[in-house]
């Protein structure tokens, strides 16, 4: 354990050294907000209801439930745990404030590797395209680390912080995507209805 809070420490400090350019500083900046629980508030309900028209009800309680329980579990254990934030001084306030919650897990990391993965992975449940089901998953878990990663670049979370939320994230992700039922495959039903 000494280990891990040594070197996120050391993380910490090294991150300040980190001068990006004006245009990657307000992407990470922004990009943030991706895991914003403002936002997860306006998303899940919002994919519920577009998977519930286009998949039924069950596959949109599966995702409402599940993005919602990572978000719950992840302020319980934060709650639980109550590990305090880096110090202020190690931070990129300017445009920020100063995060009140405990920091571990990342709840913004949580949240966005549970969502954005799971929805990829709900999706391509239902696609038989072998590009798509390569590229959302892919671009799910590449938006989860996008906001995990700046987390870390504003100094707001430990590097054992943001990896507890991609992990917690995205165990609910997959849980997700495996309670999905299996969609029909109508072309052998009607092989197997023809043989019958």
């Amino acid at each position: 354990m000494e280990f891990i809070t040594n070197f996120d420490h050391s993380l910490a400090s090294q991150n300040l050294d980190f001068v990006p350019p004006a245009w990657l500083d307000h992407l990470l900046r922004n990009a943030t907000y991706l895991g914003d629980s403002r936002l997860m508030i306006f998303l899940i309900p919002l994919l519920g209801i577009y998977l519930q028209r286009i998949k039924g009800w069950r596959t949109a309680l599966i995702l409402v439930i599940g993005a919602s329980s990572a978000c719950l579990t992840c302020e319980a254990v934060k709650h639980l745990v109550n590990r305090s934030r880096p110090e202020v001084s190690q931070m990129r306030l300017e445009g920020i404030k100063v995060p009140t919650s405990p920091s571990f897990p990342s709840g913004h990391t949580f949240s966005a590797s549970a969502l954005y993965p799971g929805i990829a992975l709900i999706m391509v449940r239902f696609s038989s395209s072998m590009p798509l089901k390569i590229a959302l998953p892919l671009f799910g878990t590449v938006l989860a680390l996008l906001v995990g990663y700046t987390r870390l670049y504003l100094g707001v979370h430990y590097f054992s912080d943001v990896v507890a939320g991609l992990v917690g994230g995205l165990t609910f992700a997959l849980a997700m995507a495996f309670l999905i039922p299996k969609p029909v495959d109508t072309k052998t039903d009607e092989a197997s209805s023809l043989l019958t």
